[in-house]
């Protein structure tokens, strides 16, 4: 007489005091084996029992607001950085491409070739100014919906309310 893990699904089901032969034939289980220190719960993973992970530890209000802050800040970055269309043109919008942008505005000649992400363009003068507006305006509508989002964050009341807020809303 051995413990016993009697395995349904996957997951330790019960742990009986039998021999492992007659545990085997136990209906409604599909397999047995030695338990050692497994108990109910316990996951057969790979050949071996494993102990279920621990529950998540219970995060306070003010933890989950931050949790939800990050994200939205992580949102508009994304947002920020993923480019927009202007004119026709696709152009980046990370940090670098709008300094790339910001350079090639002082003392651009009358036309420049411009390597946007959608490809090589002749740009006048106006035509890359007109660019340079549209990030500005793009890159401050990522910041404004982020800053609604936070304040809006701020205001949620429960832990409900965090769960059911949706930040993947409002964004440029």
């Amino acid at each position: 007489m051995s413990r016993v893990a009697l395995i349904r699904s996957g997951v330790v089901a019960n742990v009986i005091e039998a021999d492992l032969a007659f545990a085997a034939t136990l209906p409604g289980y599909d397999t047995a084996m030695e338990a050692g220190t497994a108990g109910p719960g316990w996951l057969l993973v790979e050949g071996a029992l494993v102990p279920p992970p621990a529950p998540p530890p219970a995060q306070t209000l003010e933890e989950a607001k931050q949790q939800l802050r990050e994200r939205a800040t992580a949102l508009r970055w994304e947002r920020e950085t993923g480019g927009i269309t202007v004119g026709g043109v696709r152009v980046l919008t990370g940090i670098e491409d709008q300094n790339r942008i910001a350079t090639a505005l002082v003392g651009a000649p009358a036309t420049l070739d411009f390597k946007a992400d959608s490809g090589w363009v002749t740009l006048t003068l106006a035509e890359l100014q007109a660019i340079a507006a549209a990030i500005t305006t793009h890159v401050q509508a990522c910041f404004t919906a982020e800053r609604a989002h936070h304040e809006a964050i701020d205001a949620l009341p429960s832990l409900a309310a965090v769960a059911a807020y949706d930040v993947e809303a409002g964004w440029p």
